[in-house]
């Protein structure tokens, strides 16, 4: 999972390995649904702006795709330096690297890492935060036209997975947890910063909504 997580336990969740093992996945098949469909918007228009900061970026998959698409310039945050060479092999081989800029540290704590762009991005990422509304506070501040975001299903099968691996977690001895937030905390969150949503859609486990700076 390409996500951002409170630095508890993060290292043992997010290693070199699991970065080379999403690499992997990304050169065979590609984005994930989520971060696919925000490229598909941006190319549609529904999604608008030549910067993009991807908080929570992982391997900068993403990122690479939105340059791909037609932005100027791309800027990655993530809490694990552990992606970071994985991050830089994939740029190198889209020839891009000059177009993008990568930050490894905790954005909710440190809103300061990165500076503004039209776009931000957070895939994956709230459900690896217990106070969301904090990290989602942070990325409202940086985005000038956008906060895209993809979080998961408040269903009680979704929750009885997260308590799964939550108990999984606990057998590695890491306080990270996956978290189910309500939807409406999380539009709230971004409402109150001067967002409007704009645009939702949803896959089986995961919503995706755009939110417009009013």
């Amino acid at each position: 999972m390409d996500a951002c997580c409170e630095p508890q336990g993060y290292d043992r969740i997010f290693t070199g390995r699991q970065a080379r093992l999403d690499a992997a996945r990304y050169r065979r098949s590609g984005l994930t649904w989520d971060p696919q469909r925000v490229v598909e918007l941006y190319r549609a228009g529904t999604i608008g702006g030549d910067t993009v900061l991807d908080v929570g970026a992982g391997i900068g998959d993403l990122g690479i795709e939105l340059l791909r698409a037609g932005m100027d310039e791309a800027t990655s945050v993530d809490l694990s330096p552990e992606y970071d060479a994985v991050a830089a092999s994939l740029l190198a081989e889209a020839g891009l690297a000059e177009r993008s800029h990568r930050v490894t540290g905790d954005l909710a704590a440190h809103p300061d890492l990165a500076g503004p762009a039209d776009v931000v991005t957070l895939m994956k990422v709230v459900c690896c935060y217990a106070d969301a509304g904090r990290l989602l506070g942070s990325a409202a501040s940086l985005a000038r036209r956008h906060v895209v975001l993809s979080y998961p299903r408040d269903a009680w099968w979704v929750r009885g997975a997260a308590r799964l691996m939550g108990v999984g977690a606990r057998l590695r001895r890491t306080d990270w947890r996956f978290h189910v937030h309500r939807e409406r905390e999380l539009l709230g969150a971004l409402e109150a910063a001067g967002f409007t949503v704009t645009h939702t859609e949803r896959s089986r486990v995961f919503r995706l909504a755009v939110l417009t700076a009013a």
